[in-house]
């Protein structure tokens, strides 16, 4: 069985993160559709796995692909300070490994504030008890405001952006071929 990482059809590697439990099984589909690793952090990331993030960062550099992380977070202090430690912890460490950390980009993919805007997303006032608040310029908005449909295409688009569409109609059409064949030796054996 050959994946798509096994093909030169992805010309980076990807992961997906996200702070919250709640959309895994919207967005884990999509992922494992495309083979990219989604992680699931809970708030705040810890050593442990951003150490792991950025040893999948290292073997991607030294396969000779740049790496792209994309985060699904809640637009409120937490949220968003969560993705600058991770960013921070990350780069620590390929930094200390001696890793190229411009070989790692990053992105939000939700919730931006335009998002907010365009989607017309639910708010809820800044809870004023968090410590970060008082940077946080508007309301916080949750990422499963966010409707299922477009978390799936927001991901899809993020992944797909980085893949050679002619390699990947080549390695599908090979697939089909494999599959055929695999099929037809299989109904002569029975």
């Amino acid at each position: 069985h050959r994946d798509l990482h096994s093909f030169p059809t992805r010309r980076s590697s990807d992961l997906i993160v996200t702070e919250k439990d709640a959309i895994t099984g919207v967005v884990s589909p999509v992922c494992g559709q495309w083979d990219v690793p989604f992680v699931v952090l809970r708030g705040y990331a810890s050593e442990t796995m951003a150490w792991e993030v950025a040893s999948h960062a290292s073997r991607a550099v030294k396969a000779g692909k740049d790496l792209h992380i994309y985060q699904l977070g809640d637009h409120d202090p937490s949220g968003v300070d969560a993705w600058r430690d991770l960013r921070e912890k990350v780069d620590g460490f390929l930094c200390g490994w001696g890793a190229n950390t411009l070989c790692v980009e990053y992105e939000r993919l939700a919730v931006t504030p335009e998002q907010i805007e365009d989607l017309n997303l639910l708010t809820r006032p800044t809870k004023s008890s968090d410590p970060r608040a008082a940077g946080f310029q508007g309301d916080s908005v949750e990422v499963d405001a966010i409707p299922a449909a477009t978390l799936r295409e927001l991901v899809e688009d993020a992944i797909t952006n980085h893949i050679d569409a002619d390699q990947l109609r080549i390695t599908r059409e090979v697939e089909k071929v494999e599959r055929r064949t695999l099929l037809d030796f299989a109904a002569e054996a029975a």
